[in-house]
């Protein structure tokens, strides 16, 4: 009974002979519907809007790869809701806060409903920013004009938002939650709000759906109401347990029916799948020596954390403490010593810039640490560098986008994974360096996805820089184990998993 608890309902209904499937309705989008679009959608934009239009799963995941247009796919799924008088508003609820503005100007663009993102403002001198919590909540429950409504995930946070939602004047028929990956636990409390969200149509997006282990499936399905199992009886479902007082995860099971699952209520397409011309994408690793005196700095900050790690318990905060400080060692060192020191990394990757940017090439760099940028960006001054990181406002990181995207002469864009990782698109720039990557192979896929996109007419070109006999090499290792665990869960490639795969990622964490 456990594997079939994703089931909403079972009817035993007698055969009818010769039962015409022309005799159902026909919910599939007309000619005449797609000529209002004001742009002609791509065919699977399409084939992803009738799944949605299917009365079999008004709520649903759509998990297409990055860069197929799954903005622009939900804009035109809720234009026809509405066309057909089965919605009067769209809410729509931004996982990453910097992808609101992203959100609007798309609207704008492919849309023709109007839009208001919720509790925005703006100075006499145009500066954007965003009203308190208590005022948003009111604006929410007031009456609203635009069919769409966009807010960001922290504003479910509060209390207040959720029973203004409830109250409110307006009916959101559709709900849709862009990036739900982001909403990783039911515990948190935004979390916890957006399961108290009730539509009768939920659309969640993301093309990363599964980030550490099948768990990160459980608030998605939870939330479109396609698996009515507690958390507790989830993990049970697909984690086994074991370690210290038999509570700890070590492994994985019955992964063959969390893939029938999701296949129930899901619809993904990948950008090989979707365009047989597609340009590649092609990752490259490139190992980098470092310097005598940035080993020698390196190997003294590892000596420090091996003496701190024996001192404390170590639980997942002291853990990531220590890696970042060991990551950060050969990133940017400048942030861990009063020294001149420049990383190896950094270096290397100014090189490789420098000679695509002569060439007249675009180029797009990436790392997990605002030092590590500034320093880039500096070094690399003469070429007028666009900046993406958390220190600037949505209003003029867009902006900045929009320059590098438009303007032949802005060749050099330089940000953080965390900013520019998700949403946004670079693909003026087919070069991308990656000072560094994140933890996990679905995070580092959205980041580098940024200059691959299924518009793309050139090949998509990513270096990653590792630092040779250092951490680099061990996040590397983490990181393609956990794409094999994704890979086989969500797109049902046979890679070689086994159920020690748990085992595998822990004793990568105890050697770090």
């Amino acid at each position: 009974m456990d594997t079939l608890t994703f089931i909403d309902d079972i009817q035993l209904i007698p055969a009818v002979e010769n039962e015409s499937v022309s005799n159902q309705p026909d919910f599939k989008l007309t000619e005449t519907e797609i000529g209002h679009f004001r742009y002609k959608p791509f065919q699977h934009q399409i084939e992803g809007i009738n799944f949605g239009l299917d009365p079999k799963h008004p709520k649903w995941l759509l998990l297409d790869s990055m860069g197929l247009g799954k903005t622009n796919e939900i804009i035109w799924y809720a234009e026809t809701l509405k066309n057909r008088g089965l919605i009067d508003h769209a809410l729509i609820i931004c996982g990453v806060d910097a992808l609101r503005q992203n959100w609007k100007n798309e609207i704008q663009k492919f849309s023709n409903e109007s839009c208001r993102v919720l509790g925005e403002k703006f100075t006499r001198t145009g500066t954007l920013h965003y009203a308190p919590v208590p005022e948003r909540a009111k604006e929410l429950k007031e009456p609203i004009s635009e069919f769409f409504v966009i807010i960001n995930a922290a504003t479910l946070r509060h209390d207040e938002v959720i029973e203004a939602f409830q109250k409110s004047k307006n009916k959101f028929g559709l709900i849709a939650v862009d990036e739900i990956h982001r909403f990783a636990t039911k515990s948190s409390q935004q979390g916890s709000n957006l399961l108290k969200l009730r539509s009768e149509f939920k659309v969640g997006a993301t093309g990363t759906l599964l980030i550490n282990s099948p768990i990160s499936c459980y608030m998605p399905l939870a939330w479109t109401e396609n698996d009515f199992s507690t958390l507790t009886n989830f993990k049970a479902q697909y984690c086994e347990f074991g370690g210290f007082g038999g509570k700890q995860i070590v492994g994985y099971k019955n992964l063959e029916t969390l893939r029938d699952e999701l296949n129930s209520c899901m619809i993904r397409r990948t950008l090989e799948q979707v365009r047989d011309d597609m340009p590649p994408k092609t990752i490259t690793y490139e190992v980098v020596e470092l310097s005598d005196q940035h080993r020698k700095f390196y190997e003294a900050i590892k000596d420090g954390v091996k003496a701190e790690a024996d001192k404390i318990h170590l639980n997942a905060n002291n853990l990531l403490a220590l890696t970042t400080r060991l990551r950060q060692a050969t990133s940017c060192p400048g942030v861990l010593t009063t020294q001149a020191l420049v990383s190896s990394k950094v270096e290397r990757c100014v090189e490789i810039a420098e000679e695509l940017l002569e060439q007249g090439e675009k180029v797009v760099i990436l790392s997990g640490f605002v030092e590590a940028v500034n320093q880039i960006a500096s070094m690399l001054q003469a070429w007028n560098p666009l900046v993406g990181t958390g220190e600037f406002s949505e209003q003029i990181v867009q902006q900045r986008v929009d320059q590098f995207q438009n303007d032949p002469n802005s060749k050099l864009f330089v940000g953080t994974h965390q900013k520019m990782g998700t949403g946004f698109t670079l693909n003026a720039g087919n070069y991308m360096i990656c000072l560094d990557t994140q933890w996990t192979w679905a995070s580092f896929s959205q980041s580098t996805d940024r200059i691959w996109r299924v518009t793309n007419d050139k090949p998509a070109f990513i270096t990653v820089l590792t630092c040779k006999d250092t951490i680099d090499e061990r996040v590397q290792e983490l990181v393609e184990l956990k794409k094999d665990l994704a890979d086989y869960v969500v797109d049902g490639v046979q890679n070689h998993i086994s159920e020690t795969l748990a085992n595998e990622l822990l004793r990568i964490i105890r050697e770090l």
